[in-house]
């Protein structure tokens, strides 16, 4: 009985990818290809790698832990710092390059899940001409604009929401204190 049970735990546990279509993730590759995710991929990095490497040395300047060593790498110099953001810049955009391979074939398995080697294979056929092409090339603008309109957006909601989340936790917090 337990060996049942197990069994059937077990088979509605495999993962998906068990049940793929075998010549859909091929087909998934080469929409990858056709539509230049590594490409993208490429632009994403240098764009997230400075603002990466930004939060980074705002984090460790602010942590206990890494505080003490900071200071003593900046000096409190601003342009050892810039360097440290250089640097880090510089470092995440190697470690994402060396990850590029592997997001690329993480994104054509999924593909390979949610489509049949047929389906993939029209979006190839679509985003290789026409509309779809067009489509393509614009990406890495459009990616662009849409990043820097997401952090300015971003920047807006956090200017609105952080006084009143303040404001917020001291009544609630300073609620239960008042004598």
């Amino acid at each position: 009985m337990i060996r049942i049970v197990l069994a059937t735990t077990l088979a509605f546990t495999l993962p998906a990818t068990a049940q793929t279509d075998p010549a859909a993730l091929p087909a998934a590759e080469r929409l990858m290809t056709v539509m230049g995710v590594e490409a993208q991929f490429e632009q994403i990095f240098v764009i997230s790698a400075p603002a990466m490497a930004q939060n980074a040395v705002a984090q460790l300047e602010a942590s206990q832990t890494t505080r003490e060593m900071m200071e003593a790498l900046t000096k409190g110099d601003y342009a050892r710092k810039e360097r440290v953001k250089a640097i880090l810049a510089e470092e995440y955009l190697a470690a994402f390059r060396a990850q590029k391979a592997r997001m690329v074939r993480e994104i054509a398995r999924e593909y390979a899940i949610a489509f049949t080697a047929a389906e993939l294979d029209e979006l190839a056929r679509f985003f290789g001409s026409g509309a779809g092409a067009k489509y393509v090339a614009q990406q890495p603008m459009l990616q662009e604009k849409l990043t820097k309109a997401n952090q300015r957006i971003g920047i807006e909601v956090g200017m609105v929401a952080t006084p009143k989340a303040i404001t917020r936790a001291e009544a609630e917090l300073n609620a239960g204190t008042a004598e």
